[in-house]
């Protein structure tokens, strides 16, 4: 039930793109143990000169560029901190490994939110029990 918003740059090829997507959904079916059909990623382009990002604040050497990615994960509670850090160095190994992006342009926002705050359509709260 995760739901994923990515902000990215303009220069992002559909190739990579896809290959983003596919790596956060098999990152959360390992870390989270999520279904392989609960796929739910949103891609909000946004153009280089709006993003003011600092290029090494918290980072070990490194420093970002213009192929920033800025990914917010949205849950439900439960999950350790063990499997939080798994996924965090998961999603940003295999984007490094299989894109052009560095490990050091990928930023990740975890968001636990209740059951009772979704609502999948129908104005309905299908994961709650009443």
């Amino acid at each position: 039930m995760p739901l994923i918003k990515l902000y990215y740059g303009d220069t992002y090829t559909t190739e990579t793109i896809e290959t983003i997507n596919t790596v956060i959904h098999h990152s959360l079916e390992n870390c989270f143990k999520i279904p392989a059909d609960d796929t739910f990623q949103l891609w909000v382009p946004m153009t280089q000169k709006n993003n003011f990002v600092d290029d090494c604040y918290l980072l070990a050497g490194g420093q970002r560029n213009n192929q920033f990615l800025y990914i917010e994960i949205f849950c439900g509670l439960g999950r350790t901190i063990s499997q939080k850090k798994a996924l965090y160095q998961t999603i940003a190994e295999q984007i490094d490994l299989k894109t052009s992006l560095t490990k050091e342009n990928i930023f990740i926002l975890l968001n636990e939110v209740p059951l009772e705050n979704w609502s999948f359509g129908d104005g309905k709260a299908q994961m709650i029990q009443e």
